[in-house]
């Protein structure tokens, strides 16, 4: 730490300078300009040396965790250790964050003394995932204001030296991923339990053998448990309840555009999280990949909370690639990899001209083997720019560019409905409740 003039010396010494201009004026004065210099340099020399004895401990997790595009409060704690009297202490800090945070630094300021805990807290938001270390907090410490100690605040653990140093982790939006399982467990699970009841019907699953009764079809008459029990016994099947969803999740060049503070990549991760935590509520299998030019392999088919965790690991460490986005790649690689009917929600940004209907395409191929869902992020200002009315010839060719764009756009959602996919244009910050929104209406209507 390294030791400055502090506010107080320095009006003080400000006061002393108007004085000795006085005193070719008022000679008398500079008696009372050497006694204040005096008086100045004894009070500042005193704190100087109180604050030379003075240690800062900074009290921080060795793991700290956020989740995206979300605002949440990181604690700073302080201490004070000093060997002589109990005065309180005046400290500014100064933290500066990773470029994963928002704002760049956060400025605190508090008073503790010797033997106490100072509790400040931060603001931050997370704008980009991955992980980074973080820096200690530089402090300013003053006692009276005569002199102030500039720093680095000092790890809290034994002999100052932490075990590792503090790193910070940030994972896509889990809190939304609460707020929802929140939600369902209000509005449906309040009283029914937490598994959902199988449904009855033709379906692929056996559900159990029970006596036949007058209507039921002969073609599920079970002859062996007939033979063995002397009387017409009948299989009784219920719809599937473990189907499979697989999450694709365009990763190439238009991906990287901010939307707010986050990528439009980052708001289809998110998506992706939300919508396999509603997958694994309702017992489905649900993998995930990632594709631009080539396609990734990802994360397989599964179930469960270790799944899931597994998924998320894997979702956080997608980032947007300087590539375009081959969408027929992608349809040959998921015909190679799913054998059964799936439900394929693709999550991308339209090509501004698609003249090779690469997208329409390649949901042709996976059509009608598996139900593909397209969720497109909308374009406001491509919508904008095709209804303005243009007062000059730049401003005419620019609006019939981007209505010629807008044209084709629309031309290649309605191509993808009338193909049979299921087409969901949203806003980027909506994707995760439409994903979910379009998964329950398959579900309802038995698509799969």
């Amino acid at each position: 730490m390294t030791l400055r003039p502090g506010p107080r010396l320095v009006r003080a010494l400000f006061g002393l300078a108007f004085l000795a201009v006085l005193v070719p004026v008022l000679p008398p004065v500079k008696w009372a300009l050497a006694a204040g210099f005096l008086g100045v340099a004894g009070l500042a020399g005193r704190e100087a040396f109180a604050l030379r004895r003075l240690r800062v401990l900074s009290d921080r997790p060795a793991e700290m965790v956020l989740s995206l595009d979300e605002e949440e409060p990181l604690p700073i704690r302080l201490s004070i250790l000093s060997s002589g009297a109990a005065r309180p202490v005046q400290l500014t800090v100064r933290q500066v964050w990773p470029d994963l945070l928002t704002p760049p630094s956060t400025r605190l300021a508090g008073v503790c003394r010797p033997g106490e805990v100072l509790s400040l807290e931060a603001r931050v938001r997370a704008v980009a995932r991955g992980g980074a270390p973080v820096a200690p907090p530089a402090i300013a410490a003053t006692i009276s204001g005569w002199a102030e100690r500039i720093g680095v605040a000092e790890p809290a653990g034994e002999d100052g030296v932490e075990s590792e140093d503090t790193h910070l982790t940030v994972l896509p939006n889990l809190k939304a991923v609460r707020r929802l399982r929140g939600r369902l467990d209000r509005l449906f699970l309040h009283g029914l339990g937490t598994r959902a009841a199988p449904t009855l019907g033709k379906g692929r699953d056996f559900d159990r053998l029970r006596e036949y009764v007058l209507g039921d079809d002969l073609r599920d008459v079970d002859w062996k448990a007939t033979a063995r029990h002397r009387k017409l016994i009948t299989r009784e099947y219920r719809l599937d309840r473990s189907q499979d969803v697989l999450l694709c999740l365009d990763r190439g060049h238009r991906m990287a555009a901010r939307v707010a503070h986050v990528t439009r990549l980052d708001h289809a991760v998110n998506a992706a999280v939300l919508l396999a935590s509603v997958c694994n509520r309702m017992e489905d299998r649900f993998g995930v990949l990632a594709f631009d030019n080539d396609v990734e392999q990802g994360l397989g088919q599964g179930r469960g909370s270790g799944h899931l965790r597994k998924l998320t690991a894997y979702t956080a460490g997608v980032m947007p690639q300087d590539l375009h986005t081959d969408y027929l790649t992608l349809g040959a690689h998921v015909r190679r990899r799913l054998h059964s009917r799936a439900l394929v929600l693709l999550i991308t940004a339209l090509p501004e001209l698609d003249e090779g209907g690469t997208l329409v395409r390649a949901v042709d191929t996976l059509i009608p083997q598996h139900l593909p869902v397209v969720i497109v992020f909308a374009d406001p200002g491509l919508a904008a720019a095709a209804d303005f009315q243009p007062a000059d010839k730049p401003e005419l060719c620019r609006t019939l560019v981007a209505r010629d764009l807008w044209i084709e756009r629309r031309r290649t959602l309605a191509e993808l409905r009338r193909r049979g996919a299921l087409v969901v244009e949203t806003a980027p910050g909506d994707a995760g409740i439409e994903a979910v929104n379009s998964y329950l209406d398959v579900k309802r209507r038995q698509l799969l």
